[in-house]
């Protein structure tokens, strides 16, 4: 099999692994389409905040966005079988700890993540992949199933919002703002505008149907703000932009140990500021709405890449006009 490798520096190489057989309670999976995003670009950086908390260590296989046919099923797995197009989920946890047995097993300590902590990602040609991780993902096209797993971490916030009737704007127009804002619309919400910088994104965002935030709306002007970009002026603005007794749900990471905010006004207006990290408990969901269409995934990708082309394919990513860029791992040049 080939994979890539993160080795931190910003280097990174296609190596060749002995062929991987699946465990028990495991699914060899041949991955056919990976996104890129904006985590895997801190990773290859280094600027990760696994690593300046100590977590994470390279090498690293990345690749958490993934979607892939079975190939091998291990002992003790039903289910699944060869054939069977799979996605699958980020965190991981142990299944033991009082988080895990309390369902929040994206935050147990002992956790893997896929492609980002101590779990090889799906940037290869074959993954070993815990099939009680794994979601059947039939009848949607593969480069829109690559982006089931962004789906999910957008509904997973839009879900800790309550934007059921509620007025909803969606700070940052890339990938998971978009998906949001998509998820928002799904999930009830009486009104739902987008705002970002770029005016490509906001050309995207119209071709999906969502409204533009009117800047005259002045502040104070949404029950819900979704903050899926990580600036600090970002965050600042979705602070003024909710309601007195608002909530503000923080999707997007800075990159950065701090960002500065104005507290006071926060306990002034008395709001409701949720972290959100991860999908738990979602996934069947998410991968009902890209697959009926309620939320639309392939136009958010830009391009596509081989295995070989990793690289390029995160050059790309930052390139003016880009959103979503994947790989697909069983592409090789000859």
């Amino acid at each position: 099999m080939r994979a890539i490798e993160f080795l931190g520096g910003e280097r990174l190489e296609l190596v060749e692994r002995p062929d991987p057989t699946p465990g028990p309670g495991d699914l060899l999976i041949a991955p056919t389409a990976v996104g890129i995003c904006g985590t895997d670009v801190e990773i290859f950086e280094g600027s990760l905040v696994y690593f300046r908390e100590g977590w994470a260590k390279y090498p690293i296989v990345p690749g958490h966005e993934w979607v892939g046919e079975v190939v091998d099923v291990g002992a003790d797995v039903t289910g699944f079988a060869p054939g069977d197009q799979v996605t699958g989920e980020t965190p991981l946890g142990c299944g033991r700890c009082d988080r895990c047995r309390a369902g929040a097993y994206h935050l147990c300590a002992l956790r893997t993540e896929t492609g980002i902590l101590n779990r090889d990602g799906a940037m290869a040609s074959r993954m070993v992949f815990p099939a009680a991780a794994a979601h059947p993902a039939p009848g949607i096209p593969g480069r829109a199933a690559a982006l089931v797993e962004p789906a999910s971490v957008a509904l997973n916030g839009v879900r800790r919002g309550g934007v059921r009737e509620r007025s909803v704007l969606v700070v940052g127009a890339g990938t998971i703002g978009l998906l949001a804002a998509q998820c928002a619309r799904a999930e009830g919400a009486a009104a739902v505008a987008v705002t970002d910088t770029r005016a490509d994104r906001m050309a995207l965002a119209s071709t999906l149907g969502l409204r533009a935030h009117d800047a005259s709306a002045g502040e104070d002007a949404y029950d819900v703000v979704l903050l899926c970009a990580g600036g600090a002026g970002a965050l600042g603005f979705a602070l003024r932009a909710v309601r007195p007794g608002g909530r503000v749900v923080i999707l997007g990471l800075s990159g950065k140990p701090e960002v500065p905010v104005d507290m006071d006004s926060a306990v002034v207006r008395d709001l409701t500021v949720h972290g959100v990290l991860g999908s738990p408990h979602v996934w069947p969901d998410a991968i009902e709405l890209v697959r009926s269409g309620k939320v639309a995934t392939e136009p958010l990708v830009s391009a596509t890449y081989r295995l070989d082309e990793a690289r390029e394919a995160l050059e790309r990513l930052t390139e003016p006009g880009s959103l979503k860029v994947l790989i697909e791992p069983g592409m090789l040049s000859q």
